[in-house]
């Protein structure tokens, strides 16, 4: 079975003007669901504040439970081959990615597209798919791992992804 393709979702330190990630979160490709908080990086906080968000995090737990930008990098290196993910708000998240790369001054590793773009290629209009399933609360209101669970499962229920190999007991 060819590996799941991954979806990402992040948390902007503002939903008007993000200009660096508070959280992500990813799918891999053995289908499971990450999430990491993110340190903030000193210059951003500099530049710009943390504003309430739905997730309401703060500083403080940036601070406490986050991981820095190297680290996140790390992981990402080890776990994700591939040159593609796929994200609900597209230009956003690929704006967080590259904001954490350039802490770094890296470019990154992949490219972000969007996510109606990968079921348009397998001929399936998300929207309406997601409507026929009751799915009626729009995507971006959703917190980043129901995104990601969505996602998973509306593939799954359209046979564009076989999950049943990565069920545990």
């Amino acid at each position: 079975m060819a590996s799941l393709p991954i979806f990402i979702s992040a948390v902007a330190n503002s939903t008007d003007e993000p200009h660096f990630p508070l959280l992500f979160t990813w799918s891999t490709h053995d289908g499971q669901i990450k999430e990491v908080l993110v340190t903030p990086d000193d210059d951003w906080l500099h530049e710009h504040s943390i504003e309430p968000n739905l997730q309401n995090l703060d500083e403080q737990q940036l601070y406490e439970f986050g991981y820095e930008a190297q680290d996140i990098l790390n992981e990402w290196a080890a776990e994700l081959d591939t040159d593609t993910m796929y994200a609900v708000d597209a230009e956003s998240v690929e704006a967080l990615v590259e904001t954490l790369y350039d802490t770094k001054g890296l470019d990154p590793a992949f490219e972000i597209v969007s996510i109606e773009q990968w079921f348009n290629e397998r001929d399936i209009n998300l929207h309406r798919a997601r409507e026929e399933q009751g799915d009626n609360t729009p995507l971006h209101l959703l917190s980043p791992d129901e995104q990601i669970m969505s996602l998973l499962q509306l593939a799954a229920g359209h046979d564009l992804l076989d999950l049943s190999d990565l069920e545990t007991e």
